[in-house]
């Protein structure tokens, strides 16, 4: 666009107006808060029309402004608007006289599904999308209907500093550190019908190879790629791209503190949350951090995060400000995967069989052959999980292990990819890996303590990224962990024990060593040391081709990785995949397994997992198609109906033989089977008389009859949380006690009653979480909190009992009303079996 202007965007519709906000920073007057909003109203005249714009502007449409008028109201001189004081709530100082709206990125007729809330998840478009109003039919149930429709996707401009250089940008992004940032806006789809050619595929859904169907693929794809799609978007849409004040920032070591505003809309307090990333601005350099705490406080929220050991930080200036990391956009499912796939390989197999074509026979067992777990003592696999190895080993498809809790599942898991490895070096000489996934970084530890006992017989790496590692506790790192295991490979090129040809690439090598501090220049090789004395500052490392050469060069045998992780370790691994196996598998969304399955094809695959545990996590935003194809419940589906070989995991190795005993029959038809002894388990028990009544019943139930106080859509108890308190005071100040604040765990039903037992709770070393965060965790003590007089809702929930009762090695106490647990179902069994061993207090 020809003459003088300024790039703007549309970010709040207000019915007779729209405020418009500054896509750029004004190089020669940042300080102009007045010039950061403009509103634009019925006398703006665009270069389309001189008639009034308003009701065809849209959230996100970018406007080049060229003309601009003061508010009649305005009185103060320009320039006494602080730019951190103003918002979009904020009069604006200025309207616009005449701009020019800039193209749109248009889309016709594509497909979309309502989300429960009104927006929309289209096919193409992994973002949730506004959708105008203007459809004449019936919107009731719309969330089982599919649409076509046209509309545009906002344009994304680089905001603030573009078009500066680094310094120039630098310079301009600490002179603007107060200047709050507002979220991208979504797409919006203007226009729209109802499609009956993609509402009769979507309800065929998981049918489509089992009833007459022209296009059984189209039916496959256009759900999956939906399903993906929606998955996504919710996440999108659930990432916040405001900035907010710092209020009292403080730091603590590795530890940071702050708290912000809890009034705007949407609330912080809802997108905010454990394990988020966030970057906290500073003039000298922005840092990193992982949020492990979040306690709402009135109209604030109180914030603890934990910075990453990559940067040296200390708050120095009068402001700073806080906002989230973008999550990393994945490559996805993409179109044409259905038929990228071979006809007769194990993906294609598998995807029939989930979408009601021939299931995958069970093979007959095979007797005779026995698997050891290796290491310096290797340990007999008991018979189930010899069948479970047997069936990875002998190339199936996809085999299931039907796992409940405590069975060795992850001994189970890595023992197959060990036998993998094996036999792969004896048939083929070219590399070839195994993949495990794990659900948490928790059970990825657990699973490298596990492989880390063989790893001087196979090659092992975990990978988690350089900036994820960083900002991870000490009790979550590993030796094992791919930026540790760089480092080590790296050391003997850049000292010069081991030759390299590619002189830059040891270069790149040696920057990696010296900015993680991992090496000193001066024990580095020559040509190192003379590199750093003309560049001592470290420029950009190249860590995809760092990564690269470690990948080709180390031959990792077994890769483990989360499920957050996959798709970042994906392009770094060998074309050989043979086996890729998933813990905890029953928590995997369908939409996540198919896009792995269609990545390695040719792989064979392992779920293992508990139906009995929990679920998928499913966003309440997804209609019912939405959840039905972008999370499902895959693993409970395969088993109910056969769909896959699978074994049952029986023998249980974790809880003491009471509880094992008791969860059986209450949720495993009495088919577990123990494999401790009361002795095993009791310790804690039988030194503590004074404390425990009966060390014979690992389960106490404490009475609390005070009643809960509601928070919002959730409740907590203060009488319970000086319970908890008290409880753990009486079990440390005891002289003979046998074990540690990291030995006890806390469940909390209610994400309220988990902040107010954060808030009372000071040592940090006690675990203390909702029944979520403690899935495949195990503690020697665990203390349920049920918080609510009312057993009902997700208190009564079969799956998440379960889990609470099952974290326990040695003992569980439980608080609650007891009136209430009585008459409940299955909570009245813990409290007359409490109540019979006089453990009911």
């Amino acid at each position: 666009m020809d003459g003088d202007h300024a790039i703007y965007r549309v970010i709040a519709d207000k019915g007779d107006k729209y405020i418009l906000l500054a896509c750029h920073l004004n190089v020669h007057a940042f300080h102009r808060g007045d010039l950061r909003f403009l509103e634009v109203n019925s006398r703006t005249r665009t270069n389309a029309s001189e008639y009034s714009c308003i009701g065809y502007l849209a959230l996100g449409d970018l406007v080049a402004v060229s003309e601009l008028a003061k508010q009649p109201w305005i009185l103060r001189e320009m320039g006494c608007w602080k730019t951190s004081d103003m918002n979009q709530e904020s009069p604006c100082v200025w309207m616009v006289v005449r701009m020019t709206v800039l193209m749109r990125q248009r889309f016709d007729n594509v497909p979309f599904v309502f989300l429960n809330n009104g927006a929309a998840v289209a096919l193409k478009w992994r973002e949730p999308l506004t959708v105008k109003t203007g459809y004449n039919g019936n919107l009731e149930n719309r969330g089982t209907f599919v649409f076509v429709g046209s509309g545009f996707i906002a344009m994304q401009v680089p905001e603030l500093a573009s078009g500066h250089s680094k310094m120039q940008e630098t310079q301009l992004l600490g002179l603007s550190k107060e200047i709050t940032r507002y979220p991208w806006s979504t797409g919006t789809i203007f226009h729209y019908e109802f499609s009956p050619h993609f509402t009769n595929q979507i309800h065929i859904g998981h049918c489509a190879y089992s009833i007459a169907n022209p296009d059984p693929n189209g039916v496959v794809e256009f759900c999956a790629l939906m399903g993906a799609s929606a998955s996504y978007a919710v996440l999108t849409g659930n990432f916040d791209c405001r900035s907010f004040k710092m209020i009292n920032p403080q730091k603590l070591e590795e530890v940071v503190t702050f708290k912000i505003e809890n009034i705007s809309d949407p609330k912080p307090e809802s997108l905010w949350k454990q394990n988020t990333r966030i970057s906290i601005g500073c003039s000298r350099r922005d840092a990193h951090a992982v949020i492990e705490n979040v306690i709402p406080l009135g109209d604030m929220l109180y914030i603890s995060a934990r910075l990453s050991r990559e940067f040296a930080f200390e708050f120095t200036d009068e402001v700073h400000m806080v906002s989230q990391r973008e999550m990393p956009d994945g490559k996805g499912l993409v179109e044409g995967f259905v038929d990228k796939m071979e006809h007769g390989s194990n993906g294609a197999r598998i995807l029939t069989a989930l979408y009601g074509g021939p299931c995958l026979p069970q093979e007959q067992h095979l007797f005779g052959v026995h698997y050891e777990f290796p290491g310096a003592n290797p340990i007999r696999l008991n018979v189930d999980q010899n069948e479970y190895v047997n069936s990875i080993i002998r190339k199936v498809p996809i085999t299931i292990a039907n796992s409940p809790f405590g069975c060795g599942k992850s001994m189970t898991i890595a023992t197959a990819a060990y036998y993998s490895v094996l036999r792969y070096r004896t048939v083929e000489r070219d590399l070839h890996q195994q993949l495990l996934v794990t659900q948490s970084n928790f059970a990825s530890v657990n699973l490298v303590d596990i492989t880390n006992r063989f790893s001087d017989l196979c090659t092992v790496v975990r990978y988690v990224s350089l900036s994820s590692w960083m900002e991870l506790p000490d009790e979550s790192r590993t030796e094992l962990d791919f930026p540790v295991q760089m480092q080590k490979y790296f050391i003997p090129y850049v000292t010069g024990e081991k030759e390299i040809n590619d002189t830059m690439l040891m270069i790149e090598m040696a920057k990696y060593l010296k900015e993680y501090q991992f090496l000193k220049v001066e024990e580095m090789d020559p040509v190192c040391q003379h590199f750093f004395s003309n560049c001592p500052v470290v420029e950009r490392l190249d860590l995809e081709r760092l990564s690269e050469f470690f990948f080709e060069s180390f031959n990792p045998e077994i890769v483990i990785t989360t499920a957050d992780s996959l798709q970042s370790v994906i392009p770094f691994l060998s074309k050989g995949i043979d086996t890729v196996q998933f813990d905890e598998a029953s928590q995997m969304p369908e939409s996540a397994l198919i896009e792995v399955i269609s990545n390695f094809p040719y792989a064979d695959f392992g779920l293992v997992g508990d139906i009995q545990q929990l679920p998928p996590y499913c966003d309440t935003l997804l209609t019912t198609n939405l959840k039905r194809f972008g999370i499902g419940n895959t693993l409970e589906r395969a088993i109910k109906n056969r769909l896959f070989p699978q074994f049952v995991l029986r023998n249980v190795y974790r809880c003491h033989p009471f509880i094992t005993a008791m969860l059986g029959d209450l949720f495993y038809g009495g088919r577990l089977v123990t494999n401790v002894k009361p002795n095993e388990r009791d310790e804690f028990m039988r030194s503590r008389p004074d404390f425990w009544p009966n060390h014979e019943c690992p389960i106490m139930v404490r009475h609390n009859g005070t009643p809960s106080t509601r928070y919002h859509t959730s409740m907590f108890n203060h009488v319970e949380a000086l319970m908890v308190s008290s409880i753990i005071d009486q079990i440390f100040s005891h002289p003979n006690c046998t074990i540690q604040p990291k030995d006890i765990g806390i469940i909390s039903f209610y994400k309220a009653q988990t902040t107010r037992l954060l808030e009372t709770i000071k040592n940090k070393d006690i675990k203390i979480g909702t029944v979520d965060s403690f899935q495949g965790m195990e503690r020697q003590v665990m203390i349920l909190c049920c918080t609510n007089e009312m057993i009902s809702g997700f208190l009564a929930n079969p799956n998440r009992i379960n889990v609470s009762m099952s974290r326990a090695k040695q003992a569980t106490i439980i608080i609650g009303n007891v009136n209430s647990l009585r008459n409940a179902q299955y909570w009245r069994r813990f409290v007359m079996e409490a109540d019979r061993y006089g453990c009911l207090l």
